[in-house]
C-alpha cells in the first residue's frame, strides 16, 4: 500500500497537525488543525491536487482545535469527535485566545472507521488525558495516530480537566496489548515513536495497574 503523511508542528504548544493520504485518491485527511495551521494546510491540499474528505480531532483540547472552523470553512469538510469531547469545541479555553467556535457533524466512536481513499483508521475510544480521546489505527500500513494518549517516552496528561488516572491505565494497557510492537505512533506533540519502543514502561503500567514515571 502506497501512503502520504505530511506532519508540522503549530502554536505555542507545537501541536503536530497530519495531512494523510493513501497517494492515489485525491481524498485526504487531516488530524488535529492547531492554531494557525489550516492556511498551510490547504496550501499542501492544494499543491497536492487533494479534496479534504474529513478533519479529525483525536481529542477536544484546544491547541488541537483551534482551527477546526477556518479549515471547515477554506475546504468544506465535514468534522469528527468523539461525542464525549464535543462540548469542548465552543472555543471556551483558560488562555485567553478567541477561538472560533466549531461543531462536529461525525462521531469518532468506539469501532467505527474513517475512510480515506485506500486507508481504513479503525476509531479507537482512549479515554484517559480527557473523556473522548481517540486513536486512529490503520492495521495494514501499521500506523497510529494517537493524539495525547501515547509520546515517545511519555503519555498524556490526566491532571487536565477530563483527564482520569485509572482510564489512562487502561487506555495505556490496551495499546500495549492490542497494537503490534512494529507499529509507528505519530503523537500530538513531538517525534514519532514505535510501539515496540515503549512496551518496556507500557507493561509496567499494565502490570501495576497505575502510572509510572515512563523509562527503560
Amino acid at each position: 500500500m502506497t501512503h502520504r503523511i505530511e506532519v508540522a508542528a503549530f502554536g505555542p504548544w507545537q501541536t503536530n497537525a497530519y495531512l494523510v493520504w493513501d497517494g492515489e485518491s485525491p481524498d485526504a485527511l487531516v488530524v488535529d488543525p492547531g492554531m494557525g495551521a489550516a492556511p498551510a494546510l490547504m496550501d499542501r491540499i492544494d499543491a497536492n491536487g487533494l479534496r479534504l474528505h474529513v478533519i479529525a480531532d483525536s481529542h477536544g483540547h484546544v491547541d488541537h482545535v483551534f482551527d477546526n472552523a477556518p479549515l471547515v470553512r477554506a475546504s468544506g469538510a465535514p468534522l469528527a469527535i468523539h461525542p464525549d469531547d464535543a462540548y469542548r469545541l465552543d472555543g471556551r479555553n483558560n488562555y485567553g485566545f478567541d477561538v472560533e467556535p466549531s461543531v462536529a457533524t461525525q462521531d469518532l466512536r468506539e469501532g467505527e472507521q474513517v475512510r480515506i481513499g485506500d486507508l481504513t483508521f479503525d476509531v479507537l475510544h482512549t479515554p484517559g488525558h480527557t473523556e473522548g480521546s481517540v486513536c486512529l489505527y490503520e492495521e495494514r500500513l501499521a500506523l497510529l495516530l494517537a493524539g495525547d494518549v501515547l509520546f515517545a517516552g511519555s503519555y498524556g496528561r490526566t491532571d487536565l480537566p477530563g483527564g482520569n488516572d485509572e482510564q489512562m491505565v487502561a487506555s495505556l494497557a490496551r495499546l500495549a496489548r492490542e497494537i503490534p510492537p512494529g507499529v509507528r505512533v505519530l503523537p500530538g506533540h513531538g517525534p514519532e515513536t514505535t510501539i515496540e519502543g515503549e512496551l518496556p514502561w507500557l507493561r509496567r503500567v499494565a502490570a501495576s495497574g497505575r502510572l509510572i514515571i515512563p523509562g527503560p
